[in-house]
């Protein structure tokens, strides 16, 4: 187990490098120029040069970039663009924590509930109330999350009074861009659910179970959901990415200081250096949730060993 870790630690590196060299070139070959928008209409061509040579644009590409990779290895992304003197490590820190914990809260939300209708779909499976689980999570993953949070907008802040519509306080804040974040990936989760819980109720060792009298609640516990449990893991992890990258247009749209928030300011603004360390800190965390969904089948199936 403990080799394998370290062997899929390990793994990381070059896909982070590979990562890092992909985002800085689309970075640079975007249209539009950083300098112009720090300038605005004071610009001027002599003092954009003095910038661009302060910031090291007017460098070779390649070195360019072993600047920002040996900088990125220190966790040091450098210095905003387009805001002087700001430096994006410390923008980080400030926005990070809240767009985790916003994912975090939406997927645990996702599982609690994806799982569960999963379950109930399976065992009452072509039944009427199977068809309309089955509808609500193809309505879930048909509708686009930014109609799912006006919508909820709509009815729950604007029309009821009984949420705030944008910002982050009290626990009553989190409640809907959580909400808007963990519809689609509990009608995933329900989706992936519901088929691996009825390919394992096919299984003789299920048929046996029934045979030899056994509860139906320690049949789906102890044997159905059990076995059936590394794909709705899976899904789970991947849920966790899918939050991530939908925290982009959610904190936009419920003005949450968050990291999604300050990707898109930055892609706006043209700031290379933000949009680098959004886009690099994102990417590790997926392939850091990838990591720890892998390392866990060991811990849900005693069959597998690394």
């Amino acid at each position: 187990m403990a080799r394998h870790a370290l062997y899929r630690v390990a793994l990381m590196l070059p896909l982070l490098f590979g990562a890092a060299l992909l985002i800085f070139v689309v970075g640079r070959l975007a249209p539009g120029d950083p300098v112009a928008i720090r300038l605005g209409d004071r610009y001027d061509e002599q003092a954009a040069r003095a910038i661009r040579h302060q910031l090291g644009l007017d460098r070779p590409i390649w070195l360019q970039f072993l600047r920002y990779a040996a900088g990125a290895a220190r966790l040091d992304f450098g210095e905003s663009f387009v805001s002087p003197g700001r430096r994006v490590s410390s923008i980080v820190r400030q926005t990070l924590p809240l767009s985790v914990r916003l994912a975090a809260l939406a997927v645990a939300t996702a599982a609690v509930i994806g799982v569960a209708f999963g379950i109930v779909g399976a065992l009452a499976a072509r039944s009427r109330l199977d068809r309309l689980l089955q509808l609500l999570v193809v309505v879930a993953l048909s509708v686009p999350n930014f109609i799912v949070a006006a919508l909820l907008v709509m009815v729950f802040a604007l029309s009821l009074g009984l949420l705030p519509v944008a910002g982050i306080g009290g626990w009553q804040s989190y409640v809907l861009p959580v909400t808007v974040l963990a519809v689609a990936p509990a009608a995933y989760i329900s989706r992936v659910s519901r088929t691996s819980m009825l390919q394992v109720m096919a299984e003789d060792y299920v048929r046996t179970a029934r045979a030899k009298g056994l509860t139906r609640p320690r049949i789906v516990g102890r044997h159905i959901l059990s076995n059936a449990a590394l794909p709705i893991i899976t899904t789970i992890g991947l849920a966790y990415g899918y939050a991530l990258t939908g925290s982009f247009i959610v904190e936009v749209i419920f003005n949450i200081p968050g990291l999604g928030r300050v990707g898109v300011e930055g892609i706006l603004q043209r700031d290379y250096t933000v949009i680098q360390a959004v886009v690099l800190i994102y990417t590790t965390l997926f392939i850091a949730v990838n990591l720890m969904v892998d390392l866990s089948y060991g811990l849900f199936n005693p069959r597998i060993r690394y």
